[in-house]
């Protein structure tokens, strides 16, 4: 049977004679959520269909693990339209505001000329916080793929120049497709569902860990009690992570006498590091928390500790939370968005209410009192993040978007 014109552009669409050319923008070099993700999808893209540039505003680790894929980077300004700054002044504000309008023609402009030279099909912008890539898309032409991670409403890591309700007419106007990383973010922008799709993130599943093994590497290095249960909680600190309500939380496992140690994953501020460390001191947990700082064998820490904890306010989704479940640690989190789409109450983790310092203390505890809950949600975690978080799955879904995206309209 003869296929007719569509059943022809389905099947080009498919298996486009040349790749789509797909320029992506990120809004930072380091490697931090977002950027994980972007690289995730940049690593597993089928270059047979897709051929991916890259666009940094600046030098840093993503770079370096671009070009081993052998992608073209290029480093152009941005200046984001969303500061990344939490608690930023009204005249700072100002300042910024008008750096970033003075600027912006030329910063659009540069990414324009790449667009030219390079023959691109169609831009990919990774984040919320800046808009260059996607009106240097409407200014030639070609279709645009927003990429959300991030809350507007009630995010305290960042300082909106304009109304929320301008940023979401502006996405949905410079933007032929949008996709939210969790269903919980996309209800948060109503005015996008006609153009939104939700992609859950995915990484990578490592190898499962020899879980003793790694306890007794984690004993080592931070010279812990071997016969402590550890606790551990990840990700960059600031007041969105609702720290304090941990800490609260870990007084409590103290007195209800489990011999147990909490370990805090991540670097933020002197500031808020410093209250953290007098808060700490107040509720006499200098011998049960522990501020680690910034870790590069965070895969090794997680595989070592008994739990993890997310007590965040609002997460769009919950990288940590799949990183645990892969290495089959329990997660306890709070009811903050994301990581209820990926635990299932009692299933791979416990979730709790947010700011309820007894609840969670309540949830650690049954999961330390009680190692065959554990083995078993550690287990029904691994399985569920394979399932529904694997690499395969996101960098096929993504490729969906970008095809359909750049596609004709009408195919």
């Amino acid at each position: 049977m003869t296929a007719g014109p569509a059943g022809i552009r389905a099947a080009s669409l498919l298996h486009p004679r040349e790749p789509v050319r797909v320029l992506f923008v990120s809004h930072d070099a380091g490697m931090w959520g977002a950027q994980r993700t972007l690289l995730a999808l940049l690593s597993g893209i089928d270059r047979s269909v897709c051929s991916p540039l890259l666009i940094l505003p600046h030098d840093g680790p993503m770079r370096r693990r671009a070009e081993e894929l052998r992608i073209p980077v290029f480093e152009t300004p941005l200046v984001h339209w969303i500061p990344v700054s939490a608690g930023m002044s009204a005249r700072r504000r100002v300042r910024h505001l008008s750096r970033f309008l003075k600027t912006l023609r030329s910063r659009c402009g540069a990414i324009e000329r790449l667009i030219a030279d390079h023959g691109i099909d169609l831009v990919y912008t990774n984040t919320v916080t800046c808009a260059e890539g996607a009106i240097a898309a409407r200014n030639t032409r070609i279709p645009h793929v927003w990429h959300i991670h991030e809350h507007l409403a009630g995010n305290r890591e960042l300082a909106p120049l304009f109304p929320r309700r301008a940023y979401c007419a502006a996405v949905g106007s410079l933007s032929k497709s949008v996709v939210f990383c969790s269903r919980s973010l996309a209800r948060a922008y109503p005015q996008l569902a006609r153009k939104a799709s939700v992609v859950h993130n995915g990484l990578a599943v490592p190898p499962v860990r020899d879980r003793d093994a790694a306890r007794a590497e984690a004993n080592r290095k931070l010279d812990l009690d071997p016969g402590a249960k550890l606790v551990a909680a990840a990700g960059a600190l600031h007041p969105g992570k609702d720290y304090l309500t941990l800490l609260d939380a870990a007084q409590q496992v103290a007195l209800s006498g489990a011999e147990t140690v909490f370990l805090i994953a991540g670097a933020g501020s002197e500031s808020y590091t410093g209250m953290l460390r007098e808060r700490i001191e107040e509720l006499r947990l200098g011998s049960r928390v522990r501020l680690l700082g910034w870790r590069d064998d965070l895969q090794d820490l997680l595989a070592a500790v008994d739990v993890l904890v997310i007590s965040s306010v609002q997460e769009s989704f919950g990288l940590t939370a799949i990183e645990a479940l892969a290495a089959e640690t329990p997660v306890v989190s709070t009811r903050c968005g994301g990581p209820e789409e990926i635990l299932e109450n009692g299933s791979a983790g416990l979730l709790v209410p947010v700011k309820d310092p007894m609840a969670m203390a309540d949830a650690i505890v049954r999961l330390l009192r009680d190692p065959e809950l554990r083995r078993r949600m550690g287990e029904r975690g691994r399985a569920r993040v394979i399932e529904h978080f694997g690499v395969d799955r996101y960098v096929r879904e993504l490729q969906r978007v970008i095809l359909g995206t750049a596609a004709p309209s009408g195919e």
